[in-house]
């Protein structure tokens, strides 16, 4: 067994274990190995049903991919809400700088006329 966890982590025999980790792809290419290999042992050692067992898996599969996507969706709202945050924060630094700058050349404008008194 801990040869197959070896192999599933990069750590035993076969894997990369000590180097740089694996990549993107390899990670996730395993995980689907992985995810295959329980779903196929989940299948095998299921002692109902077989067809209220693949309605009940299936069933309870799309909820849990379902909350996955909620999950996923809120976490997208909140990162374009954070994105639209920092852009009107930027915005308005803008118009306060450009705003500064015009105010402090009336301001000199204003001396000069007071000066010419």
């Amino acid at each position: 067994m801990s040869g197959l966890l070896g192999k599933l982590f990069g750590t035993g025999p076969g894997g990369k274990g000590g180097g740089k980790g694996p990549s993107p792809q390899e990670a996730i290419q395993r995980l689907r190995d992985t995810e295959e290999m329980l779903s196929k042992k989940q299948e095998c050692t299921s002692y109902i049903n077989p067809a209220l067992f693949c309605a009940s898996s299936a069933a309870l599969q799309a909820l849990k991919r379902k909350k996955r996507y909620e999950k996923q969706l809120a976490q997208i709202d909140g990162t374009l809400s954070t994105i639209e945050f920092q852009r009107e924060a930027l915005e308005n630094a803008n118009t306060n700088t450009e705003v500064l700058k015009n105010m402090g050349f009336a301001a000199k404008a204003m001396k000069a006329a007071h000066d010419n008194m």
